[in-house]
């Protein structure tokens, strides 16, 4: 089994031992402060980087470990994420960790031009489709039982309005009937950059909602 899911299991575990005690609010509070800081234990063991999404400090961030990579910075003159309210849109409230459902890639700017990655390549002695191609400009993010969210970044950090399609707008449409939200957020491209990769590499989403 691996450690991925080892930790899966041992949530999971946790959330139900605490579903069955019921009844006592203190223990409950209890229950669920030890369940936090068990699962942040074991995701500073895995030394992974993961997201955390945080209703206290209403704030979502990349750690590492213990450490803070970065917080999420919205770009000048763009709306603020509603961290709360993305949290919201997590089931049920008892699950602590949340994986992508699915990254899909919406805008990107070419990092390397064919010729220039095969020489590169070459040189590194790695398989092309190893190398990184692109830097994400939009793309979308959506969990197993969680909101979508779209993520914008240029390198002016100007505002941009993707165009969605409309058969992905009626897919929208109808996933609200499903209670499944859409939010958005611009921010820089470092930000975006990493973000994007370390989903792609299977990164866990840590809610924390108190």
């Amino acid at each position: 089994m691996s450690s991925k899911s080892a930790l899966f299991l041992a949530v999971f575990a946790l959330s139900q031992c605490t579903a069955l005690a019921g009844g006592d609010a203190a223990a409950d509070s209890l229950s669920r402060e030890w369940m936090l800081l068990t699962t942040q234990n074991e995701l500073i063991k895995l030394n992974k980087p993961y997201l955390v999404l945080d209703a206290k400090s209403d704030a979502m961030t990349l750690k590492l470990g213990n450490a803070i990579v970065w917080t999420m910075q919205e770009d000048s003159g763009t709306a603020k994420l509603p961290v709360r309210s993305v949290i919201e849109d997590f089931q049920p409230d008892s699950t602590l960790l949340y994986s992508v459902e699915m990254l899909r890639l919406m805008e990107y700017e070419p990092r390397f031009p064919d010729t220039l990655l095969e020489i590169v390549s070459k040189a590194m002695d790695m398989d092309p489709s190893l190398l990184q191609r692109e830097i994400p400009v939009a793309f979308e993010i959506k969990w197993y039982n969680g909101p979508r969210l779209l993520v914008h970044s240029t390198p002016e950090g100007t505002p941009v309005k993707i165009e969605v399609p409309f058969r992905q707008k009626l897919h929208y449409w109808l996933e609200g009937f499903r209670g499944v939200e859409h939010f958005e957020v611009q921010t820089n491209r470092e930000i975006a950059l990493t973000l994007y990769r370390i989903l792609k590499n299977g990164a866990l989403t840590f809610v924390v909602r108190s």
